[in-house]
């Protein structure tokens, strides 16, 4: 992906290394696995870039750090896998490399044994391990294995409450969609957006769709993004879906150029509070064909007053690569009204529970309202969720002049959108 995959599991380990909060049944469940599995101690390690952090052991001080390049449990982060030396004396000499090199590191160590499974974070990825180290060689089996990595399912549970981020649990549905996300399942479908004087298309709006794969392999399920994006909201993975469809959606953008049409794709809030998120979108549509100024980018709904001053920042560092920027979903979240007034966005769109009230005198003074103040201000102006004739002839009656709904067309495969564009 475009954050490369030690970054992202870099990230996503910082997560959860955070000293200021403190599980103790983390301990509890450390010396339960060493008890349980006969070895002197058991530690619960977080590794990111540079550093592993050990947050919780059976015995002895806790938070200790070493640096990565010298730590066992390394192994287990790159394979992702159990890493087992029951003899690390003997093993050094194995004529597997990988086998080799780990019990090089136990015996470097001052250990003669180590068992290690990996501890799988809110994004799916590997962000540390559930070890057993013991002074002496240490026979090690399946049962070890397997034993350790119930305690390690346990020990994920603590950590992701210890990282206090909305979910109370880690979720499998997680991993299965950032394994989505690397095997290039999650693709872009296309709605366009429609000039309601003229009926032509003047954009079309990319749209995550997740092409899984049936369980024979002979045919893909297409999955709508509201059964897989409210479980990875506040996680990572937000941005690597937005990364994966802004790439598919250019590459076929590319051969749309010739039309007079922009390309918009949506960005979660979780943009907002991730480094160097500006210059990752800057070097994604770089590396295409299309120019910065045919994408337009919609900006989700912040979600709290936290991020205003990140989001006023954002917008303004888009628009000086060329970019235009959209607020998406207006009537609806958090004071997304006075988002409009905040933040200096060429346009908004308003969402479609609000296109559903159209005909009753609140909804068409409200749309009336917003459009007023998009004319007022030159901003863009584009209603969603337009269904009917009758909702058409309201947005119309109340000053929009950009619609977007079934009405016209749903969103539909890449291969389906030049007879639109037509």
């Amino acid at each position: 992906m475009h954050r490369t995959a030690a970054r992202r599991q870099s990230e996503s380990a910082r997560h959860y290394v955070d000293f200021s909060v403190s599980d103790p049944a983390l301990s509890t469940l450390a010396s339960l696995a060493a008890t349980t599995l006969g070895f002197g101690q058991a530690m619960v390690n977080i590794l990111d870039a540079d550093t592993q952090y050990t947050l919780a052991q059976s015995s002895g001080d806790t938070m200790a750090l070493r640096p990565r390049s010298t730590a066992t449990c390394a192994f287990v982060v790159d394979s992702a896998g159990p890493v087992v030396v029951p003899d690390a004396d003997r093993g050094r000499f194995s004529a597997d490399p990988a086998h080799a090199a780990a019990s090089e590191s136990v015996f470097a160590a001052s250990c003669g044994s180590y068992v290690a499974v990996p501890l799988y974070g809110r994004e799916g990825l590997v962000v540390g391990t559930l070890c057993l180290v013991d002074d002496d060689p240490h026979p090690a089996d399946e049962y070890t294995v397997s034993t350790l990595l119930e305690f390690a399912r346990l020990v994920e549970t603590h950590l992701d409450g210890m990282r206090a981020r909305g979910r109370s649990l880690f979720s499998l549905r997680d991993r299965i969609v950032a394994d989505a996300v690397i095997a290039g399942e999650i693709v872009p479908w296309f709605q366009p957006v429609v000039d309601l004087e003229s009926g032509t298309v003047t954009a079309v709006e990319a749209l995550a769709r997740w092409h899984r794969p049936t369980s024979d392999g002979t045919d893909i399920t297409v999955v709508s993004p509201a059964d897989f994006l409210p479980s990875i909201e506040g996680s990572e993975l937000e941005i690597d879906v937005d990364h994966a469809v802004l790439v598919a959606a250019l590459v076929r953008f590319e051969s749309w150029l010739a039309e007079d049409v922009d390309l918009h794709v949506n960005l979660s809030a979780r943009h907002l509070v991730t480094p160097d998120a500006v210059q990752f979108l800057v070097g994604i549509v770089n590396r295409s064909a299309v120019p910065a100024g045919r994408v337009v980018f919609e900006l989700t709904e912040t979600r709290s007053n936290a991020d205003r001053a990140r989001a006023h920042d954002f917008v303004v560092a888009l628009q000086a690569e060329g970019f235009r920027v959209l607020l998406d979903d207006i009537g609806i979240g958090f004071s997304s009204l006075e988002r409009l007034i905040e933040y200096p966005v060429d346009g908004f769109k308003i969402d479609a529970a609000i296109a559903r009230t159209l005909g009753t005198p609140a909804g068409d003074s409200l749309v009336r309202a917003l459009a007023g103040f998009a004319t007022d201000t030159d901003r863009t102006l584009v209603i969603e969720g337009i269904e009917t004739d009758a909702q058409l002839a309201s947005a119309r009656r109340n000053g929009c002049t950009r619609v977007q709904g079934f009405l016209y067309s749903r969103a539909v495969p890449a291969s389906d959108i030049g007879v639109l564009l037509g």
